[in-house]
C-alpha cells in the first residue's frame, strides 16, 4: 500500500534530507529473539509476512531513524513508523522487547530504513495544531523528497542496499515489503523494476504499481546470502519462526483499483487467493511454524476515498467517514454548505460518479493545489486518464469492491483448511466506519478522544495522513486485535495493548501520536 503523490503539490510539506546511513556489509547476523514472558513456546520466535502494513510505513514514508530532522522546526524530528507499526507494538507486547530495543540497530528486529527514508514522508508544517502535517492548512510551499537521488537508487541493488538500512547486516523478522502482493510474496525473488527512474514509453504507466520495488532489498536483502530464491516466504521459513503473523491481500485491490482496473497480474478469484495463502500457511506450519493471518478491511472505506454522496445526516456521518462535502465544510477547507454541494455536483457532473463513486486524496490534494474552489481539473492532471488514482467511477467501485471481498473470501477459506487463526481486521473496520459501539474495539478506538480520535473520517486520528496506513492509535488497535486472535487461538497471554495510552504516549510508544488530533 504506497499511495503515489506528486512532488509539486504546494499543499503538502514533505521530509527534504539528502544523508545516507553508514552500515557495513559482510555477514549476516539473525535479529536477537528475547524470552516470551509468558512462558510459551509459540512465542519464541515471532516473524511477519506482508506489505507496508506489516513494516510501518506511515504518513507516506518507510523510515526508522528517529535523527530524521524536520526541514521546518529546528529542533523537531520526523516521528519514525517502523517502531510504532503494528507488528512492532504486536512484538514488543509479545516478548521482552521495548521501544528502545526496536529502534537501536544493535537490537532491533526491524529492517531499520535510515534517514531520510524511503518514499516521501508528510512531516510537520503546523505543530501548534497536531504536531503532524495537515495537506489542507495552512497552504504552504512543497517541499520534494529525495526522489531518485543516490539513497533511493541504492535500494535497487543488493550490492548497495545496505546503505539504506541503519542495521544492514541484521536478518530482521519483520518482512513486510511495502507494496508487495500475495502472490508476489511467494514468487518474487528481485525487484521488479531495476531502477526508481522513470520507466521509458509505454511502461510508464506500471510507475505507480511498482512501489515494492524500491523496498525489497531492504527488507530482503541481508537474507540473500543464505536465501535462493530470495522470496520472503523463503525468508521466512530460513527465520524458523515458532508463530508467523500473515497480513497480505491489500496491493491487490490498490493496484487493481489505481489502475482503473487495468492491472490484473494480481489474484483476482477466490481459488487463486486461496491457493497463495495455502501455500504460505502449508509451508510455515510444516516448518513447524504457529501461522495467523489477518483480513482485509474494504479499502473504499479508508480516508484515501472520499464519498461523492452528499451525506442527508452530515451530523452523523461526518465524524465517522471521509466524505468531499463532509471535507468541503470542515475547518480544514471551510465552505459554506451550499458552496460545497455545488462543488460536489460538479465533479460529479464532469466525472459521472453519482451517489456511489469517490474522489481519492491524491485527486482532492491536486484539486485544492489548483484553486480553493475546486478548478475540476482532475482528467487533465491525470493525464486523462486518472480513473482509479484521481477518481472512482461507481462501476470501478463494485469492481474494486469485489476484488476486496474476493481477496477476504479466499483468505478465510485457506485459514479454514489449514487451522490457521484468522484476525478479523474487516469487521472492526467496517464497525468503526458505521459507529457500531456494540463492537468492543469500535467502541475503544471511537472513544480514545471522542470527536476527534479515532475514526475513518480523514484526519479523524486512526489513520496517518497518506489515508491509508495507520497512525500509532490505529496500529495499536490493529496490534491488540491480533493479541486476542492469538491469545484465544493458541492459549498465550500476551498483554493487551491501550490504543489511548498509545494516543496519549503513555504506553509502549513513549511519545504522543503525532498523527492524532487532540
Amino acid at each position: 500500500m504506497r499511495p503515489q503523490f506528486s512532488l509539486g503539490v504546494k499543499c503538502i510539506a514533505l521530509a527534504l534530507a539528502a544523508s545516507l546511513a553508514a552500515c557495513n556489509g559482510g555477514s549476516t547476523t539473525p535479529a536477537p529473539s528475547p524470552t516470551a514472558p509468558s512462558g510459551n513456546a509459540v512465542l519464541g520466535n515471532i516473524v511477519g509476512m506482508g506489505d507496508s502494513l506489516t513494516a510501518g510505513y506511515q504518513s507516506a514514508g518507510f523510515l526508522g531513524d528517529g535523527t530524521m530532522a524536520d526541514p521546518f522546526f529546528p529542533g523537531l524530528n520526523v516521528p519514525p513508523g517502523q517502531e510504532s507499526g503494528w507488528w512492532s507494538q504486536f512484538y514488543m507486547a509479545a516478548t521482552e522487547a521495548n521501544y528502545a530495543a526496536m529502534a537501536n540497530p544493535a537490537t532491533s528486529v526491524l529492517p531499520l530504513i535510515g534517514k531520510p527514508g524511503l518514499g516521501n514522508q508528510l512531516v510537520p508544517n503546523n505543530p501548534a495544531v497536531t504536531h503532524v502535517a495537515l495537506p489542507f492548512l495552512p497552504l504552504s510551499q512543497a517541499i520534494p523528497g529525495h526522489g531518485c537521488d543516490a539513497f533511493g537508487k541504492a535500494a535497487y541493488s543488493l550490492s548497495t542496499f545496505g546503505t539504506t538500512r541503519l542495521n544492514a547486516a541484521a536478518q530482521p523478522k519483520d518482512l513486510g515489503v511495502p507494496g508487495i502482493t500475495l502472490h508476489e510474496a511467494v514468487t518474487m525473488y528481485q525487484p521488479n523494476a531495476p531502477t526508481c527512474a522513470p520507466l521509458p514509453g509505454p511502461f510508464a504507466v506500471l510507475q505507480p504499481l511498482l512501489s515494492e520495488a524500491g523496498s525489497f532489498y531492504p527488507v530482503l536483502g541481508s537474507y540473500a546470502p543464505s536465501v535462493t530464491p530470495l522470496t520472503m516466504l523463503n525468508a521466512a521459513l530460513a527465520a524458523k519462526p515458532t508463530l508467523t503473523t500473515v497480513w497480505l491481500g491489500a496491493n491487490d485491490v490498490l493496484h487493481f483499483a489505481f489502475s482503473g482496473g487495468q492491472f490484473t497480474a494480481v489474484d483476482t478469484t477466490a481459488a487463486q487467493v486461496t491457493s497463495d495463502m495455502t501455500q504460505i500457511i502449508s509451508s510455515l506450519q510444516r516448518a513447524g511454524s504457529a501461522v495467523v493471518v489477518a483480513n482485509l478491511p474494504n479499502v473504499l472505506e479508508t480516508p484515501f476515498f472520499f464519498s461523492i454522496a452528499v451525506p442527508s445526516n452530515p451530523a452523523q456521518t461526518c465524524p465517522l467517514q471521509a466524505n468531499l462535502f463532509c471535507l468541503l465544510v470542515s475547518p480544514l477547507v471551510g465552505l459554506p454548505p451550499a458552496t460545497a454541494s455545488g462543488i460536489v455536483s460538479s465533479i460529479d457532473t464532469q466525472y459521472n460518479l453519482g451517489t456511489t463513486g469517490y474522489v481519492t486524496l491524491q485527486g482532492v490534494i491536486a484539486e485544492l493545489s489548483a484553486s480553493p474552489q475546486f478548478s475540476a481539473n482532475l482528467d487533465t492532471l491525470a493525464g486523462g486518464n486518472g480513473n482509479g488514482s484521481m477518481y472512482v467511477t461507481p462501476a470501478l467501485a463494485t469492481a474494486v469492491q469485489t476484488e476486496n471481498d474476493t481477496l477476504n473470501a479466499g483468505i478465510s477459506a485457506a485459514a479454514g483448511s489449514t487451522g490457521a487463526a484468522l484476525v478479523d481486521v474487516k469487521t472492526v473496520f467496517q464497525d468503526i466506519y458505521t459507529g457500531n459501539l456494540a463492537d468492543p474495539l469500535a467502541a475503544q478506538a471511537l472513544s480514545v478522544n471522542p470527536g476527534k480520535c479515532c475514526s475513518l473520517a480523514f484526519y479523524g486520528g486512526l489513520l496517518s495522513f497518506d489515508g491509508l496506513h495507520p497512525s500509532n492509535t490505529g496500529y495499536a488497535l490493529i496490534a491488540d486485535l491480533f493479541i486476542q486472535t492469538v491469545d484465544a487461538k493458541f492459549g498465550t497471554a500476551i498483554a493487551p495493548i491501550s490504543p489511548s495510552a498509545v494516543y496519549n504516549g503513555t504506553g509502549q510508544i513513549p511519545f504522543p501520536d503525532p498523527y492524532a488530533q487532540r
